[in-house]
């Protein structure tokens, strides 16, 4: 086999079996994109149709002397998720734990262990809608890392994808480019999406 068809039967294999992992991913990141520019779609108002719920708890004693009371405090309620601490003084403790569809807000009072837990969940839509920017990422320290082990893997997760969509494309200009001459309209579409792409990262 010549060293230009090994490399063709390659590039093949690589877009096609790459196309099909990542085929539900990009639907997912379709749709959750969707959903971020049209918020005013009927069926993603997720906000609107969220169910609430406030649990009371109280802590048994001792726990809060602890190092890491919101870890304590979360192993305790058996909640997991990405979490981040809102207030700390010495009457209260109030911080928030997220994941993908779901929002809890607990407050604690330190002098007696007593607090409360609100329980945001989201539908379907909303879902994917966190999905889509949920990465652990704190907005007043983005050099803070994750938190829950479960995002870890999704940041992961969504690397791979990224480099298999930047494989991807690479492997259809590869296969273009050994037919450009029945599709010129490939230069048309190179050039546009270069100019649309250029516009908002430098002149917009």
């Amino acid at each position: 086999m010549k060293p230009s068809e090994a490399i063709s039967h390659w590039n093949k294999k690589i877009h096609i079996h790459l196309g099909l992992f990542l085929l539900f991913f990009i639907w997912l990141f379709s749709l959750s994109g969707l959903l971020l520019n049209h918020g005013n779609w009927k069926f993603s108002g997720f906000w609107e149709e969220r169910q609430e719920q406030i649990h009371e708890f109280t802590l048994p004693s001792g726990i809060l002397n602890q190092s890491d009371p919101e870890r304590k405090v979360m192993a305790y309620l058996n909640i997991a998720g990405e979490m981040q601490r809102q207030r700390l003084t010495s009457e209260v403790l109030e911080f928030r734990v997220q994941s993908p569809g779901i929002v809890r807000e607990v407050k604690l009072q330190l002098a007696n262990g007593t607090g409360t837990q609100k329980v945001m969940r989201y539908n379907m839509w909303g879902k994917w809608r966190g999905l889509h920017t949920f990465n652990g990422t704190k907005k007043d320290d983005v050099l803070q890392d994750s938190s829950w082990w479960i995002t870890q893997i999704w940041r992961i997760t969504m690397d791979g994808v990224a480099i298999g969509l930047i494989l991807i494309c690479f492997s259809s200009w590869i296969m273009w480019f050994k037919v450009r001459k029945e599709y010129r309209f490939g230069y048309f579409a190179i050039v546009a999406a270069f100019i649309i792409a250029s516009y908002f990262l430098w002149w917009s």
